[in-house]
């Protein structure tokens, strides 16, 4: 796979967390970290995200990074941390998931 840092990969529909790390794994890539602003939406290494793997992204968004969506918002941007399968960081692009 091969993109810039101009490159945005977009995602149709209101997907949870895990269906979010499953389109990762499916490119072949290990999320640990999906991040929308300042906030942390899911790390790998606290037990209690696992809480959050079957919820929508933006509703996580909403309430953890204090997200406003406007009814216009069709939206939502997420930096996503990944590795590959020999444990390397992999830099992607940014992630807009349009759940409206």
């Amino acid at each position: 796979m091969r993109w810039t840092v101009w490159d945005r990969w977009s995602i149709k529909g209101d997907i949870t967390v895990a269906e979010l790390l499953k389109w990762l794994s499916d490119k072949g890539l290990s999320a640990y970290s999906v991040s929308c602003g300042t906030s942390l939406l899911y790390n790998t290494m606290f037990p209690r995200h696992k809480d959050r793997l079957s919820r929508k992204i933006a509703d996580v968004a909403k309430e953890v990074a204090k997200v406003d969506i406007p009814e216009y918002r069709k939206h939502l941007d997420v930096v996503v941390a990944c590795e590959d399968d020999n444990g390397n960081d992999v830099d992607i692009p940014l992630i807009s998931i349009y759940f409206r």
